[in-house]
């Protein structure tokens, strides 16, 4: 049930991220992102009482696998390696916040935080590499 979850938010993700994309541009990966992702991940997990951090686990690598697929070699194998990193660390605020709160309600805002933020940092990292070569 886990990895069901995992690659339905996957899916889903996919399909809204590309649309958030067009319409939002490089603002879709900042705020549009982290929240259909989170809530994606999160909230069939908590719903169907199964474990937060390996639905987000499990995205990460799917995400992973994604990110090595599309790009060069070199980013790819960085992209996918955050990839996983980012989202163990997204389900482990998760689940701490949920352990902590035992309130949904508070938990899902604040992984959605951390990975608004995590995805400004990136993304700002990545236009200053894109600057220099330019």
């Amino acid at each position: 049930m886990v990895l069901l979850i995992a690659l339905m938010a996957l899916g889903l993700s996919f399909l809204v991220n590309k649309c958030m994309l067009r319409l939002l541009r490089e603002h879709a990966a900042i705020l549009g992102a982290p929240v259909f992702e989170e809530l994606l991940k999160t909230l069939p997990a908590y719903y169907w009482n199964r474990p937060v951090f390996h639905v987000h686990f499990f995205f990460g690598l799917g995400e992973a696998l994604y990110d090595f697929a599309n790009s060069s070699r070199n980013t790819g194998r960085w992209a996918a390696f955050s990839s996983i990193i980012s989202h163990c660390i997204f389900g482990a605020v998760t689940e701490l916040m949920l352990h902590q709160t035992g309130r949904i309600i508070l938990t899902v805002p604040s992984a959605i935080a951390i990975h608004c933020a995590w995805n400004f940092v990136v993304m700002r990292a990545g236009n200053k590499k894109k600057k220099v070569v330019d």
